[in-house]
């Protein structure tokens, strides 16, 4: 019989989350090689199966890597070199799979754009790459098109979404080509005859670049290397799922997040596990899809399990989810109950999970598996990840379920932001071990069964009147216990010259205002601080304002405080 390993009181010291894993998961090699060679090596000798699924059309690994020369050859031909940045500004569609994967084979840098982002950004993030070529979707085009002349871009390679799915197809949609722009087949002949040339492997080669959301200031650019994707691909099917060849993997967060890129799409890639590519961010297209696809796989939002919930909460899709998962978000405990009911009715006994990440982590930091799920955590650090918090004033780590700023050691993490030393150094933190920990910002804990607890970001706070710091999230929270509360955003606004926290809330729809208000007061009352109790609430009728970025709209709330209700 083992002897049980006393703790010392430190996650970083104990690492009780091992004691989920198996050796073979904890010592298992990252390969030294470019991403395109780890997921080439994976699937050689399986070139029948099917690698995407894009409405219907099924593509093999054997047609994946034959595209993916061909678009080298192309990259190639236009002057593209080892180490040089190529913009990307392209949905999940297959000829964004290939050109990445053609960029990580010749030695070039991928840069995931955002087309979400400002005109101002837009030309700040593609010029500071240096990049003489981009890559875009038809329909993308005009988020960019008055952009690109004021930028480093001389040529533009423009793609119909539908190129993949054939003529007839590209015919019925009318996919017209972009004046000014190289048309992808057109791109792809460019390349005939060229000369292939693979570079060796180099450690922390730049191989793809994410951005931040820029949403608390400038956006930066999040570069990722061979490496730090390989361990994210190394980790992502040691958590302790069921999986196999030809499993499906729902591929809807979009590909411009390295959650989207790494955990969604390269992952996968590796393992033989069919990836359905989602171009459009669309809950109906979604619930069509997965009722028709049946995947096994899928990291999503609550939205849109609440979506399929509502539109038919009885399908035999349901039952073959061997890993659904929220994640970027907090689910409160009832919520979680609800999802895990949901999947029980339809005889799925795998049941709900959670993670979290950041992209500057290559996306995926902790899960929740079904060794290790508990309730409200964010589960618990990948194998080779180690994840405490530490003292906001001392820079100390705490023990067991003291609150800190949590930080991470992860080989996944990020080389740098890109062209930004400043924001590097801050972000990264060398502790006397000379261990190198990425600090993320977040407020949260760690129990002594290794799960991991996220309640916020620090920086959602401030001092009131009497000097105390009140964190905006711990009011969420409270109120988000609440059954009738859907949405709680807390935010700080200025009410009448003075500056006081103000709780901006979507109820359910049989919610009852009235009675509803009077909960939330004296379920507040009793969880938080006198000075932290929310007094001021404003209710909206369906949803909570959502930015430009996909985030929800803190600056439009701040400043709103017409019809605001008095607890």
């Amino acid at each position: 019989m083992p002897i049980e390993k006393k703790l010392t009181g430190y996650p970083s010291i104990d690492k009780p989350w091992l004691k989920y894993y198996t050796e073979e998961a904890f010592n298992a090699e990252t390969p030294k090689c470019s991403i395109y060679q780890n997921i080439y090596d994976g699937n050689a000798d399986h070139f029948s199966d099917v690698a995407l699924l894009f409405f219907g059309k099924k593509i093999t690994y054997k047609q994946l890597f034959a595209e993916v020369d061909k678009t080298a050859k192309a990259f190639i031909a236009n002057g593209v070199q080892c180490g040089e940045n190529v913009v990307l500004c392209m949905p999940a569609v297959p000829e964004t799979v290939y050109a990445i994967l053609a960029l990580n084979k010749i030695g070039a840098n991928a840069v995931m754009l955002n087309p979400l982002f400002t005109e101002e950004q837009l030309i700040a993030r593609i010029s500071e790459t240096d990049a003489k070529l981009m890559v875009v979707v038809n329909e993308l085009y005009g988020r960019v098109e008055k952009v690109i002349p004021k930028t480093t871009i001389k040529t533009v390679v423009s793609c119909a979404a539908v190129n993949s799915l054939g003529v007839i197809v590209k015919l019925l949609k009318k996919a017209k080509t972009i004046t000014d722009t190289t048309a992808w087949n057109d791109f792809l002949k460019q390349g005939e005859g060229a000369n292939l040339i693979v570079p060796e492997y180099e450690p922390n080669r730049p191989a793809i670049m994410v951005y931040s959301s820029g949403t608390t200031g400038a956006s930066k650019g999040i570069q990722l290397t061979n490496d730090s994707i390989n361990n994210t691909i190394k980790e992502g099917v040691q958590i302790g799922f069921e999986w196999q060849r030809g499993d499906r993997w729902f591929s809807q967060i979009p590909v411009w997040f390295s959650t989207g890129i790494c955990a969604q799409t390269l992952v996968p890639l590796k393992y033989g596990i069919t990836i359905i590519l989602e171009p459009i961010y669309d809950f109906e297209v979604f619930y069509q899809h997965i009722i028709k696809y049946k995947p096994n796989f899928m990291i999503t939002a609550c939205g849109l399990l609440d979506y399929l919930m509502t539109k038919q909460p009885t399908a035999e899709a349901y039952q073959g989810f061997k890993f659904l998962c929220a994640g970027g978000e907090y689910v409160t405990p009832s919520a979680e109950k609800k999802y895990n009911d949901w999947l029980k009715a339809n005889d799925n006994h795998y049941g709900f999970f959670k993670g979290y990440g950041m992209c500057e982590c290559g996306g995926t930091v902790t899960a929740s598996s079904p060794k290790s799920n508990a309730v409200g955590s964010a589960g618990i650090p990948t194998p080779n990840v180690v994840v405490s918090a530490f003292d906001l004033e001392t820079g100390k780590e705490c023990k067991y379920g003291e609150r800190g700023e949590i930080r991470v050691l992860t080989p996944s993490h990020m080389l740098g932001y890109y062209k930004n030393p400043v924001a590097t150094a801050k972000y990264f933190h060398k502790d006397e071990k000379g261990q190198v920990w990425a600090c993320t910002g977040d407020m949260g804990y760690v129990t002594e069964d290794g799960s991991v607890y996220v309640d916020g970001r620090i920086s959602s706070s401030y001092k009131n009147a009497a000097g105390e710091t009140i964190y905006l999230f711990d009011i969420e929270r409270a109120v988000l216990d609440i059954e009738q509360v859907r949405q709680c955003k807390a935010v700080v606004s200025d009410v009448d010259g003075i500056k006081t926290h103000v709780a901006h809330i979507v109820l359910t729809k049989d919610a009852d205002k009235k009675t509803t208000m009077n909960t939330i007061k004296g379920h507040c009352s009793s969880k938080l601080p006198i000075n932290h109790i929310p007094t001021l609430v404003k209710i909206y009728d369906s949803a909570l304002p959502v930015a430009p970025s996909g985030k929800l709209n803190v600056v439009q709330m701040e400043s709103d405080t017409k019809d605001l209700i008095k607890l």
